[in-house]
């Protein structure tokens, strides 16, 4: 329940953050980048390892670490406009209700993972509470942020959370090897942003401010909570993966929904309540079984 907890605490912590970065200015591609250096050099310092970057490329994982940390950057850049242009209760539901997503090829390719009653109505649920959560006629969005963020994000995160859980069950499988792999995305993701950056830069000069290094550092650690927390959880064997993300996803989307109305006042309006509604329940439906075990 420890490792639960704090990998709510850690991944909600995320859409806080991003929502604070348009509150204060900060270059929310600047911080990103700077986020995956932080998080990639802590989780070296955690390992207690900085070489584990060269013995990386003799890990048979390498080549999926490459393709999450790819998808970590461009999923935050997305995860972070969603926040801004939605609001954080949005941006919560349309990433974490994505769980749809590997519970359902879990269900198809792993015979350790049961289909119920359950399962299928909570999947089917939780489509439909994304639609509602998403819906927000009349609000201005900010960041040129469109109805396809939401469903970009949604779409995104599933696939992630997927490759998450492969590589878990197929990878790791003790505490060190979980410290081992997790920098390596972080990693790859900074060098992706550099790239980026330096490109952006030759077209037009963003100098690095100091309020950006220091969002990106705060931003860093908590990612990376949420990154090695979730993997635990996943693999923590209390119940199935296909039950372990939903559990995960509940509390994520409950906390950032209560943030998002106590602290940022968002409006939320008849449909986005019945989306969070929805999430809740579809969530809880996908873990039932496995409170009843």
């Amino acid at each position: 329940m420890i490792l639960l907890l704090l990998s709510i605490l850690c991944s909600s912590g995320i859409y806080i953050v991003f929502k604070l970065f348009s509150k204060f200015g900060v270059n929310t591609f600047q911080a990103i980048t700077i986020n995956y250096f932080v998080a990639a050099a802590f989780g070296y310092w955690y390992a207690g390892d900085f070489s584990a970057a060269d013995n990386a490329w003799d890990e048979p994982w390498l080549l999926w670490a490459a393709l999450i940390g790819i998808l970590f950057i461009s999923l935050f850049y997305v995860m972070a406009l969603t926040s801004q242009g939605f609001g954080v209760t949005v941006a919560s539901i349309s990433s974490k209700m994505s769980m749809v997503i590997p519970v359902v090829i879990l269900i198809l390719i792993d015979p350790e993972e049961g289909a119920d009653f359950y399962k299928v109505a909570g999947v089917s649920m939780g489509m439909l509470a994304v639609f509602l959560a998403s819906a927000k006629g009349g609000v201005k969005q900010a960041g040129g942020a469109s109805v396809l963020l939401p469903i970009t994000l949604f779409l995104g995160s599933g696939g992630l959370d997927f490759l998450l859980a492969f590589v878990q069950k197929s990878f790791l499988s003790s505490a060190v090897q979980y410290k081992q792999f997790v920098p390596v995305p972080f990693a790859i993701a900074a060098v992706v942003g550099t790239i980026i950056l330096i490109i952006r830069s030759a077209k037009k000069r963003q100098p690095l401010e100091f309020k950006n290094l220091i969002a990106g550092i705060v931003l860093g650690l908590i990612n990376y909570g949420s990154i090695y927390f979730v993997l635990r959880v996943i693999g923590s064997g209390i119940m199935d993966r296909s039950s372990a993300i939903p559990a995960n996803n509940i509390g994520i989307v409950l906390l950032s929904a209560l943030v998002g109305f106590l602290i940022f006042k968002e409006r939320l309006s008849a449909k986005n309540v019945a989306g969070v509604i929805l999430a809740v329940a579809s969530i809880a439906l996908l873990t039932f079984r496995s409170f009843l075990a």
